[in-house]
């Protein structure tokens, strides 16, 4: 059974504490980093004459709609005539689009299974506009539980630029054919068809992501989703079910309840600085000290922890923030104090 002790003599944790992210958390390693100095064949797919199940623009491979550009990955959605060049299956489904957009996603080579996915990201902001940064079940993967989408995030061009929607998809229902009886985005994506269809949204209110780069992030586990923006953490949920592994998307959409208008800027641009995906580092020891020494700390995940006891006096030195990992506990003992000012955060999870 999992524990965690927490005696009376744990003074003081700092006002609304979260988990650090990789950042500032030494228990993270960085796997892997793209800098978008090209985009490789080997890790990333540019969708062509698709339409995503009929959205009002088509995503293209043109260089007039995605492109690198000084280190950066540039989506560009453009309000022009565009006619398909190929017509089958549910890839472009339309035979003319009056705007076009790039959508590229990850190949099986860089399939995630859980972890912390990071991404610099200047979005634009218009109505109409559908910019996303999300993640669906991974190329390859047999016997998926699910559909494994984490949506880092959805702006809708519609809301104030301050507005960023979170969202968990587990499976889906073709509401545009009116089967679900249920409007876009409501807390039951299906309720007439299915109830156990669920749509885990979220919107929360982060800086105006229209006029700078902001850092997007997802920390994954088995048991929880944690989203961060610029290292600060917006929405914390139970993880439903999400546990294949998946691939990783960016696109650049135009709402098909909501086109654009004369305010709309054409074309604009979806770019994307890097991504970086890291993984906890794990250690089977167990951890067992009088006293707690930031300098000779071991920053890999334990089997547990033990701090403190009898006659150890331990004190989180002002301004610090601590996180302590560990998969079957975590002990605090004796005179063991956080002052205010200072922030413990301590995880008991299984290892992934």
């Amino acid at each position: 059974m999992k524990h965690l002790f927490l005696p009376i003599l744990l003074l003081c944790i700092y006002h609304n504490l979260s988990a650090q992210p990789p950042a500032e958390d030494r228990h993270w390693k960085l796997v892997f980093e793209e800098q978008f100095d090209t985009i490789d064949p080997e890790f990333w797919k540019v969708a062509n004459d698709f339409d995503h199940y009929g959205e009002p623009q088509v995503y293209t491979s043109r260089s007039e709609n995605v492109f690198v550009s000084d280190g950066e990955l540039v989506l560009r959605v453009r309000k022009e005539s565009y006619r398909c060049k190929q017509l089958f299956g549910w890839a472009c489904n339309k035979r003319r689009y009056d705007y076009t957009s790039g959508w590229i996603e990850s190949t099986r080579d860089l399939n995630v299974r859980f972890g912390y996915l990071e991404s610099s990201i200047r979005v634009p902001h218009g109505f109409g506009f559908w910019p996303a940064f999300w993640t669906f079940i991974g190329e390859g993967v047999p016997g998926p539980h699910n559909a494994a989408e984490i949506d880092i995030f959805e702006m809708l061009g519609n809301f104030p630029p301050t507005v960023m929607g979170t969202n968990l998809h587990m499976d889906y229902c073709n509401c545009a054919e009116g089967e679900c009886g249920c409007d876009y985005l409501e807390d039951h994506m299906c309720p007439s068809v299915d109830s156990s269809i669920l749509c885990h949204q979220i919107d929360v209110e982060i800086p105006d992501y229209s006029s700078a780069y902001h850092i997007y992030a997802v920390e994954w586990n088995p048991s929880k989703i944690i989203w961060y923006v610029d290292g600060r953490m917006v929405r914390n949920s139970p993880n439903p079910g999400i546990v294949d592994p998946v691939r990783i998307i960016f696109n650049l959409a135009v709402t098909p309840w909501i086109l654009p208008d004369r305010t709309t800027p054409f074309p604009s641009s979806m770019n994307i600085d890097y991504l970086k995906i890291y993984q906890l580092q794990t250690d089977t020891a167990r951890m067992d000290s009088c006293r707690f020494d930031l300098q000779k700390v071991d920053w890999s995940v334990k089997k547990e922890i033990v701090i403190g006891g009898e006659g150890c006096t331990n004190l989180i030195p002002f301004n610090e923030n601590i996180t302590l990992r560990a998969t079957d506990g975590i002990e605090i003992r004796g005179d063991f104090s956080v002052p205010l000012g200072a922030q413990l955060y301590l995880d008991v999870n299984n290892l992934y």
